[in-house]
């Protein structure tokens, strides 16, 4: 377990205390660690800006600023086998210090400690702002852990039906946020939960959020970048797909999708211009600006630019046979370089990430609402599921919009004449739709298929657990294979 000392007690304090301080000159205020936690959660103002602070904590650098989406699709079988990622692409040569795992785990656990800090003090300090606020605020926290921790078990630990009863090891799962003091207790050297418990915990989280969330805000930014209902249920959806409990997943999915506050733009680039990131369509995403971290030295853009550091390049995903992944596709012919099918030297680039210093980082669109909800009508349905054709379509043909509905379709594409074979065309729809926002490696996990350059099954297909981590904390146990 990643302990808390006093530096990272101070960094979460002074993260929530900076954005509490307005109408005054900074220059002449008390430096962060001179501050107390009551002035940070004095009054309503201090708490609502203090809630604030946990997207800070999620902008994490390391983790959901971006990295944590990286970690996941250099190791799929759409991107080149990057360079710059080399230790955790080359599974091989990935050491239990490898710098790209450690910082990963301490940039999810650092995101945690903020929450968790935030849920302490709130409930130390309640009576202090309205009680709908103090519930919506409590939601926020309980939605930003899950899918914190959402993250780390699935980087860290092998799919939730590597075996039968989701057993095996996850991640250690800290509800707290302990003080210099109590940081190196005995008690804070926690031993790895199971799978099962850590997606038990995320679903208690977001069950409870969903309760207390509010379903829209007044503001565009706020809309996409703090999170709602809708985002609550999205995630739901998501973690019963990868539970395969698919009754839920399509419960939930169908109830965003019923309620009518999200839809799909025209085009499929108009998510990922820096103009346009706040759309019906993005339902909530990491939001950053240029004085954010990752800032130039971790943002999508940089990696995935091709003007940029360039360290990610999607060859594999542009050469998918085009009587599949059609050349007049607009995810083809709009959302990645060149547009014409590239030979096997071509250098190719997504377009979804182009801002150099900054971009929003995606974390639920739409379009997964309507591909989760296909999905699992395809699962449940006895035959082949009606609606989920539909879903398909809408996905589909937003990008193809002269192509033939499913199931009327050419010889090349996907034969939908059973469940497997809808199954089949709903994931590869997702291949296309979600590239390069961290889905393609899990979905394929899921199914027991092969990532990429690894098979499943195989102990490296998850990262290590940190050396540092498994040298200070006896009770911590790595995962085979390192």
């Amino acid at each position: 377990m990643i302990h808390i000392n006093k530096s990272m007690r101070a960094s979460a304090l002074g993260a929530m205390l900076l954005l509490g301080v307005t109408g005054c000159n900074v220059l002449v205020q008390d430096p962060p660690t001179a501050l107390t936690p009551s002035d940070a959660f004095a009054n309503a103002d201090r708490i609502s800006k203090s809630a604030i602070g946990m997207y800070d904590f999620l902008q994490n650098a390391e983790f959901l600023g971006g990295r944590a989406l990286i970690y996941s699709d250099v190791r799929s079988d759409d991107t080149n086998s990057s360079p710059y990622f080399s230790t955790i692409v080359n599974t091989a040569a990935t050491l239990p210090n490898d710098a790209y795992a450690t910082n990963g785990w301490t940039g999810g656990y650092r995101s945690l400690y903020g929450v968790n800090y935030f849920l302490q003090q709130i409930a130390l300090n309640t009576g202090k702002t309205t009680p709908e606020l103090e519930a919506q605020y409590i939601g926020e926290a309980e939605y930003i852990r899950a899918l914190v921790y959402f993250n780390l078990v699935n980087l860290y630990a092998q799919p939730y039906n590597f075996t039968s009863d989701a057993s095996h090891l996850g991640v250690p799962i800290q509800l707290v946020a302990p003080d210099a003091v109590s940081a190196f207790d005995p008690s804070q050297n926690l031993s790895r939960s199971t799978v099962k418990q850590v997606y038990d915990q995320i679903e208690k989280d977001l069950l409870d959020a969903l309760t207390k969330l509010p379903e829209t805000y007044t503001t565009d930014f706020d809309k996409t970048g703090r999170v709602t209902k809708d985002a609550a249920r999205t995630l739901l959806s998501r973690m019963y797909l990868y539970k395969a409990d698919y009754v839920n997943a399509a419960k939930y999915s169908g109830d965003v999708i019923t309620g009518n506050r999200h839809a799909l733009n025209d085009s499929p680039v108009t998510p990922f211009s820096a103009t346009s990131y706040q759309t019906s369509e993005s339902i909530f995403s990491v939001a950053m600006n240029s004085s954010d971290n990752p800032n130039t030295n971790n943002a999508l853009g940089q990696h995935y630019g091709g003007k940029n550091r360039a360290d990610i390049t999607v060859t594999p995903y542009a050469r998918i046979d085009t009587t599949q992944f059609r050349s007049k596709d607009r995810r083809r012919t709009l959302l990645i370089t060149p547009a014409a099918y590239p030979t096997a030297a071509a250098l190719v680039y997504t377009l979804k990430y182009n801002n150099a210093s900054f971009d929003y980082v995606p974390i639920h669109r739409y379009s997964e609402v309507l591909l989760n909800r296909a999905e699992a009508l395809a699962q449940t349905s006895a035959g082949v599921s009606a609606e989920a054709i539909t879903l398909l379509n809408t996905v589909r043909r937003r990008s193809l919009p002269n192509i033939p509905a499913y199931p009327s379709v050419a010889a090349a594409d996907f034969a939908i004449s059973g469940k497997q074979g809808l199954i089949d065309a709903i994931l590869f729809e997702r291949r296309l739709e979600l590239a390069f926002e961290g889905h393609r490696y899990y979905d394929l996990l899921r199914y027991k298929r092969n990532p990429g350059r690894i098979n499943y099954g195989d102990d490296r297909v998850v990262l290590p657990i940190p050396l540092v981590d498994i040298q200070q904390n006896p009770n911590l146990v790595q995962n085979k294979g390192y």
